[in-house]
Order: structure tokens, then sequence, then C-alpha cells
């Protein structure tokens, strides 16, 4: 890549989402942040997204190899083992992925946060790559990114509930990402509904602020708490019948 001032590569990072060109968004991505770490909100939410863009695609296919290997050990292992070498390759893919992520935050972000918001937001991106990291890992490298992600939510989480108001979209959005990975990771039901239930109250009390000031994006965290409670709540009833 051409060597461009800092404002022309936040630019072209904008061209390339618009263009669905991610990979080389996140270069873009990459050199304004070596060049000045200290984000604004609008480049915070490129970051975020450039990357989302990247391993959304390899999550979808890897879950679909998943499932194709699975039906097709008994029934045909040669396919099976077919299966399983695209799955491998696209694994390998995805830990490039989550690693490279982390490694700016832990260089570069974090230790140039300008606020408690920031460094919560990039607390939370790094926790959400080890769960990520945690849907394709086994042994070993599951219990690792497992703990991992658990350190950093539970950092994000109590630094957020200390300083960042609940009507705040970094803390609600930190608040079910910690939920989802206890419950779909950890399979801590409990804890999870407790974080949710607890966001999800917490953030009634400043809802009609909230409306009043359009804030859509909180109002759609909240929404998906609300959602995701209703759903657990209910599979665990079912499970106790």
């Amino acid at each position: 890549m051409e060597n461009y001032t800092r404002e022309e590569y936040v630019y072209l990072a904008k061209l390339y989402e618009r263009a669905e060109r991610f990979p080389d968004m996140v270069k873009s991505i990459n050199k304004f942040v070596e060049l000045d770490p200290k984000l604004t909100k609008e480049e915070r939410n490129l970051l975020s997204a450039g990357f989302k863009n990247i391993i959304s695609d390899k999550r979808s296919s890897w879950r679909l190899l998943n499932n194709m290997e699975r039906k097709e050990e008994k029934k045909n292992p040669s396919q099976s083992a077919n299966i399983k070498e695209i799955k491998d390759k696209i694994e390998k893919e995805l830990n490039s992925i989550c690693s490279e992520v982390q490694s700016i935050i832990d260089k570069y972000l974090v230790p140039n946060a300008i606020d408690t918001e920031n460094k919560v937001f990039y607390l939370k991106l790094k926790a959400d790559y080890y769960r990520y990291k945690c849907e394709f890992a086994s042994g070993k490298d599951f219990d690792e990114a497992c703990a991992n992600a658990e350190k950093v939510y539970k950092e994000a989480y109590e630094l957020s509930n200390k300083e960042l108001p609940i009507n705040n979209s970094t803390r609600l959005g930190l608040d079910l990402n910690f939920s989802v990975f206890y419950y779909e990771i950890k399979a801590l039901k409990e804890e999870a509904c407790q974080i949710a239930k607890t966001a999800f109250d917490e953030s009634m009390k400043v809802l009609d602020d909230l409306e009043k000031s359009k804030a859509k994006d909180t109002l759609l965290i909240i929404q998906l708490l609300k959602e995701n409670l209703i759903l657990w709540t209910n599979e665990m009833n079912e499970e106790e019948e």
C-alpha cells in the first residue's frame, strides 16, 4: 500500500467499506491506527466493522462445514475427510484474523485509549475475538481462548459498571456480548441471564430519555437483550420439564 496521510487512510477505509472490499479496508485501518492510535468514535467503528465483515463470512463457512462433516462422518468417511481439510484451512484463517485484531488492540489501542469508554470498547472487542476462537477451537486451545475471553470480559465489565452510565451503548453492548459468551460458550446459563437481566432492568430506567434522543444503537441493544432473555428463559424452562 502506498504512503498516504492518516486522513487519506481513513477516507480509503470508508471507500473500501462502501465497495465491500473488506481486506483492503482492514489494511487501511491498520495504517491509520499505526500513524495515530487515538481513534475517534467513527474510526473506532470502522475498525470494528472492517474486521467483523472479514470474520463473519468465515465463521458462517466454518459452521456450515462443521455440520456437513458431522453428517458425513458415518455415511461417507472420504467426503468427511475432504470437508475437514477445507474446515482446517478456514480455522487457520480465523485464528490469523483473531490474532491480528488482538495484536492491534494490545500494541496500539488499549495503551493509547483516550478515556474509559474507548478502553472498554477495545477490551470488549478483544474478548469478542477470543469468543470467536472458542467457536472452532478444541482441547487446550479452547480452554485457553475461553479463559482469556472470560478474563477480558470481566475486566471490561467491572470497568464499565464502575465508570460508564447505563445509557452508554458501549456498556450495554459489552453486557450483551458477555452474557452471550456465558450462555453459548461456557453454558453458565443463570449467570448469562443475570448479566442480561441487570442490564435490561437498569436500561428501562432511562428508556424515555433514550427514545427522546433517538439513540437507535442503544435501543437496538436493549431489544436484543430482551429477546435473548425471553429465548434463554424459555429454553431453561423446557430443560427443567
